[in-house]
């Protein structure tokens, strides 16, 4: 494949909208990344690793 038409094959693609689904899958996925990483901190915080 040349690249003239890689270049057209990828300006020919356009970007379908999120499914309402995709958006909830995504907030849950942002939110409970979040609280895991403030849940080691806080962890870290009061019981800290020692070697």
């Amino acid at each position: 494949m040349s690249q003239a038409e890689l270049r057209e094959e990828l300006s020919g693609n356009r970007s379908e909208p999120l499914l309402p689904i995709e958006k909830k899958l995504i907030g849950w996925s942002l939110t409970i990344g979040l609280v895991l990483l403030l849940a080691l901190a806080l962890f870290n915080r009061f019981v800290p690793a020692t070697f």
